[in-house]
């Protein structure tokens, strides 16, 4: 078998089987890379509420830490990062009974999907010594 026989019979990748692997590969990549910044935004939303839930138990854990005839209502800017977080305490005397104190906090925010906040809540007495 001549050399030029050889090279007849050997059948290499034509530019359409090329074109074609080409395109499955950039429709997988394609895929791929809307997922992967899906995933990245889920994250970074997740990032931003737990620091929300941060800043509320620790505002909670302040006005824990008053007199409970001081303890007061308010509001306040927080810049975490990049991100403004605008914390409002809200505190309700003789609720859910005498005696007892109801205590909201709400911690807001703006990202991509716009306005977002978190509410803790909790009910809070006087501790007193016997």
């Amino acid at each position: 078998m001549s050399r030029a026989e050889r090279f007849r019979d050997q059948r290499g990748v034509t530019l359409i089987e090329t074109v074609v692997a080409l395109g499955l590969f950039a429709m997988a990549a394609a895929t791929t890379a809307t997922f992967l910044v899906a995933q990245v935004r889920y994250a970074s939303d997740n990032n931003l509420q737990t620091k929300a839930y941060s800043l509320a138990e620790e505002e909670l854990e302040y006005l824990r830490s008053e007199r409970f005839n001081d303890m007061a209502g308010g509001s306040k800017l927080v810049t975490v990062g990049a991100v403004k977080y605008n914390i409002v305490d809200t505190v309700t005397d003789d609720t859910p009974a005498n005696g007892l104190k109801t205590i909201k906090i709400n911690v807001g925010w703006n990202d991509q999907a716009g306005a977002r906040n978190v509410q803790v809540q909790t009910v809070y007495t006087e501790v007193r010594a016997f």
